[in-house]
Protein backbone atom coordinates (compact mmCIF):
# COMPACT_ATOMS: atom_id res chain seq x y z
CA UNK A 1 0.00 0.00 0.00
CA UNK A 2 1.31 3.01 -1.09
CA UNK A 3 0.88 6.27 1.05
CA UNK A 4 0.65 9.51 -0.51
CA UNK A 5 2.32 12.88 0.72
CA UNK A 6 -1.19 14.27 2.34
CA UNK A 7 -1.66 11.20 4.55
CA UNK A 8 2.11 11.48 5.37
CA UNK A 9 2.08 14.95 6.44
CA UNK A 10 -1.35 14.16 8.09
CA UNK A 11 0.07 11.28 10.30
CA UNK A 12 3.36 12.81 11.49
CA UNK A 13 0.94 15.74 12.86
CA UNK A 14 -0.50 13.76 15.76
CA UNK A 15 -3.15 16.40 16.02
CA UNK A 16 -6.03 16.96 13.69
CA UNK A 17 -5.78 19.05 10.66
CA UNK A 18 -7.82 19.77 8.07
CA UNK A 19 -7.24 17.89 4.92
CA UNK A 20 -7.93 21.19 2.78
CA UNK A 21 -5.62 22.81 4.85
CA UNK A 22 -2.86 20.27 4.19
CA UNK A 23 -3.80 20.53 0.43
CA UNK A 24 -3.07 24.47 0.41
CA UNK A 25 0.03 24.22 2.15
CA UNK A 26 1.22 20.90 -0.30
CA UNK A 27 0.25 23.98 -3.16
CA UNK A 28 2.38 26.40 -1.62
CA UNK A 29 5.19 24.67 -1.55
CA UNK A 30 5.57 22.88 -4.80
CA UNK A 31 3.98 19.72 -3.88
CA UNK A 32 1.51 17.15 -5.28
CA UNK A 33 -0.77 16.28 -2.34
CA UNK A 34 -1.41 12.62 -4.19
CA UNK A 35 2.09 11.86 -5.09
CA UNK A 36 3.95 8.50 -3.25
CA UNK A 37 5.33 9.02 -0.09
CA UNK A 38 9.08 7.87 -0.06
CA UNK A 39 11.99 8.02 1.45
CA UNK A 40 13.27 10.90 -0.73
CA UNK A 41 10.65 12.55 -0.50
CA UNK A 42 10.52 12.53 3.56
CA UNK A 43 14.40 14.26 2.59
CA UNK A 44 13.46 16.81 0.13
CA UNK A 45 13.30 20.68 1.65
CA UNK A 46 9.80 21.13 -0.16
CA UNK A 47 8.40 18.46 2.38
CA UNK A 48 10.06 19.53 5.31
CA UNK A 49 8.93 23.00 4.85
CA UNK A 50 5.22 21.52 4.36
CA UNK A 51 5.68 19.62 7.40
CA UNK A 52 6.52 23.30 9.35
CA UNK A 53 3.54 24.81 8.10
CA UNK A 54 1.68 22.47 9.01
CA UNK A 55 2.77 22.02 12.32
CA UNK A 56 3.29 25.75 12.52
CA UNK A 57 -0.75 26.05 11.78
CA UNK A 58 -1.74 23.57 14.91
CA UNK A 59 0.11 26.71 17.09
CA UNK A 60 -2.12 29.48 14.94
CA UNK A 61 -5.24 27.48 15.48
CA UNK A 62 -8.12 28.99 17.66
CA UNK A 63 -7.91 27.39 21.18
CA UNK A 64 -11.59 27.92 23.28
CA UNK A 65 -13.34 25.92 26.53
CA UNK A 66 -16.74 25.82 27.06
CA UNK A 67 -18.41 23.67 30.04
CA UNK A 68 -15.28 21.98 31.56
CA UNK A 69 -14.54 20.83 27.87
CA UNK A 70 -11.69 22.14 25.75
CA UNK A 71 -11.20 21.69 21.90
CA UNK A 72 -7.62 22.82 20.55
CA UNK A 73 -6.18 23.75 23.67
CA UNK A 74 -2.29 22.60 23.64
CA UNK A 75 -0.47 23.00 27.02
CA UNK A 76 2.42 25.42 27.16
CA UNK A 77 4.69 22.89 26.92
CA UNK A 78 2.85 20.96 23.74
CA UNK A 79 3.50 24.61 22.34
CA UNK A 80 7.02 24.54 22.80
CA UNK A 81 7.99 21.25 21.83
CA UNK A 82 6.16 21.69 18.26
CA UNK A 83 7.82 25.41 18.45
CA UNK A 84 11.04 23.52 18.62
CA UNK A 85 10.08 20.98 15.93
CA UNK A 86 9.08 23.49 13.52
CA UNK A 87 12.33 25.75 13.84
CA UNK A 88 14.62 22.66 13.96
CA UNK A 89 13.43 22.00 10.36
CA UNK A 90 13.27 25.26 9.58
CA UNK A 91 16.59 25.95 10.71
CA UNK A 92 17.58 22.56 8.53
CA UNK A 93 16.11 23.97 5.34
CA UNK A 94 17.55 27.33 5.59
CA UNK A 95 14.36 29.17 6.42
CA UNK A 96 13.82 32.06 9.03
CA UNK A 97 12.93 30.61 12.45
CA UNK A 98 9.41 31.79 13.73
CA UNK A 99 8.28 33.23 17.14
CA UNK A 100 5.89 31.53 19.19
CA UNK A 101 3.92 34.58 18.63
CA UNK A 102 3.00 35.73 22.17
CA UNK A 103 3.22 39.89 22.31
CA UNK A 104 6.78 40.40 24.21
CA UNK A 105 8.19 43.28 25.74
CA UNK A 106 10.75 45.11 25.39
CA UNK A 107 12.66 47.82 27.60
CA UNK A 108 15.03 49.73 25.73
CA UNK A 109 17.99 51.76 27.96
Amino acid sequence: MNKTVRQALIDEIHYPIPVGKVDNICVKRGLNAEDDFTKEMSETKEYKGALSDCLFSLLQAVNFSESDKSVGNLTDKQRELILSWVNSLRKEIGEPLVDDGKPRVRILH
